[in-house]
C-alpha cells in the first residue's frame, strides 16, 4: 500500500519505513524485538506536509469502518477502473458509488477496518492515475491548440512587502481570514488561450473572480487551467459548468467544504461576457433567442456568482492560502460579541 500513498500525494512527501534490525542466529523471543513502523512526511513547505498529515491520519487513524471518497473524477472511471473496483469486494468490503447535487463520492465499508484503508487507498491511486491522465490529455490538446511542444507554468511566491500581497490582504481580512502565502501563477499557454477565447466571445475587459478548491488540486489549475471536476459547489443551482464567486464572502458562502486547517482560494480574470440567469441541470449556457446555434457566454447566479462552460474563460493569476482555524476563531468571535449584545439588551449583564 505504501506506492498507493506516494501516488496520491505527488511531490509533497516521502515515506519511510525503518528497517527491521538483523535477527540473531539464535531465535530468541525476547532479544528479537521489530521497530516500530514509522512514516516520514518531507515537502516544500509547511502546508503541504500538514496536508499530507491530515490526509493520512484521517485514513489510517480512524474509529469507524467506513471510508468515504469525494472526488468528481470518478466520473471518469471507465471499464478498467470498475473492474479494479470489484476486485476489491471481497472479504466483507463493499463499494458503493454515489453523484448527488452534482458531486461524485465512493464510499467502502467492511468488517474489518485494515481491509476498509487498503481498499480506500486503492481507490485513491485509481483516482490520482486518473488525474494524470487527464492532466496529460488536457495539455496535448492545449499544445495542438497553440502549436507549441510542451505546457510550462511556474507558481512563484509572492513577497509579504510586495503590493500584490497587501492588496489582497484586506479581502480576506473582512471574512475573518489571515493570508499565509500568496503565490502567482504563470502559464504562457493558458494565457495565450485566454487571449483568443477573449477575442472569439468579443469581450473588452475581464472580471476578478475567485474560487475556492481542494488542495490537491492547486497545482493542477496552474497546469491545465480551470475544470468543473476541481470545485463542485455545494448547490449547483445554475447549472453544471465552472463556479465563480465575485468576493472571497460569496466565495465562503459557495464552497462550505468539510474542516480543513488550511484553505486555498483561486483568484482569476473571468471572461462573463453576454450572461443570461442559470438554472439546473444546464450543461451549456442557453440559446440566444431561437437561434439554437448562439449561445450566451455564461450565466449568473445574481450579482457575485458566475458559471463559465469553458476552462479557457478563466485565467488563474494568484492561488491564495489561509489558516481556516483562524477563520474559526474569528467567527466565534463575532457569535460571541452577538449574544453579549442579546444579553446586554435584555439587562442580563449590569
Amino acid at each position: 500500500s505504501s506506492g498507493s500513498v506516494k501516488k496520491k500525494l505527488p511531490r509533497l512527501c516521502l515515506m519511510q519505513w525503518p528497517t527491521s534490525p538483523k535477527r540473531s542466529k539464535r531465535n530468541d523471543f525476547h532479544g528479537d524485538r521489530a521497530l516500530t513502523p514509522q512514516i516520514s512526511l518531507i515537502g516544500p513547505s509547511d502546508e503541504t506536509t500538514r496536508e499530507a498529515e491530515r490526509w493520512l491520519s484521517g485514513l489510517l487513524f480512524r474509529s469507524s469502518d467506513t471510508v468515504v471518497i469525494r472526488n468528481n473524477f470518478i466520473q471518469h472511471f471507465g471499464e478498467k477502473e470498475h473492474l479494479q473496483l470489484s476486485r476489491l469486494i471481497k472479504g466483507g468490503v463493499s463499494i458503493d458509488e454515489s453523484f448527488e447535487n452534482g458531486r461524485a463520492g465512493i464510499t467502502v465499508k467492511g468488517d474489518s477496518t485494515a481491509d476498509v484503508v487498503c481498499a480506500g487507498l486503492q481507490v485513491e491511486a485509481m483516482l490520482c492515475n486518473i488525474q494524470m491522465e487527464f492532466v496529460t490529455e488536457e495539455e496535448c490538446a492545449m499544445c495542438c491548440a497553440v502549436s507549441t511542444k510542451n505546457v510550462s507554468f511556474e507558481r512563484k511566491t509572492v513577497d509579504r512587502s510586495r503590493p500584490e500581497f497587501t492588496e489582497r490582504l484586506s479581502a480576506f481580512r473582512k471574512c475573518g481570514l489571515r493570508i499565509l502565502k500568496v503565490d502567482k501563477v504563470e502559464n504562457p499557454t493558458l494565457k495565450i488561450l485566454f487571449a483568443v477565447k477573449k477575442n472569439q466571445l468579443s469581450c473588452t475587459t475581464s472580471q476578478t473572480m475567485f474560487q475556492r478548491i481542494p488542495a490537491q488540486f492547486c497545482e493542477m489549475v496552474s497546469r491545465i487551467g480551470f475544470h468543473a471536476e476541481y470545485a463542485p459547489p455545494n448547490e449547483p443551482a445554475y447549472g453544471e459548468g465552472i463556479y465563480f464567486a465575485g468576493t472571497v464572502q460569496k466565495a465562503m458562502e459557495v464552497w462550505k467544504g468539510p474542516k480543513e486547517e488550511y484553505l486555498y482560494f483561486v483568484e482569476a480574470n473571468v471572461l462573463t461576457g453576454n450572461s443570461t440567469p442559470g438554472k439546473p441541470g444546464l450543461i451549456l449556457p442557453p440559446a440566444v433567442g431561437t437561434d439554437s446555434l448562439m449561445l450566451y457566454d455564461s450565466v449568473s447566479g445574481g450579482r457575485d456568482i458566475s458559471v463559465i462552460f469553458s476552462g479557457y474563460q478563466a485565467l488563474p493569476t494568484y492561488i491564495v492560502t489561509l489558516n481556516a482555524f483562524l477563520f474559526k476563531m474569528k467567527a466565534f468571535e463575532i457569535h460571541w460579541k452577538h449574544f453579549q449584545s442579546l444579553i446586554s439588551d435584555h439587562d442580563f449583564i449590569k
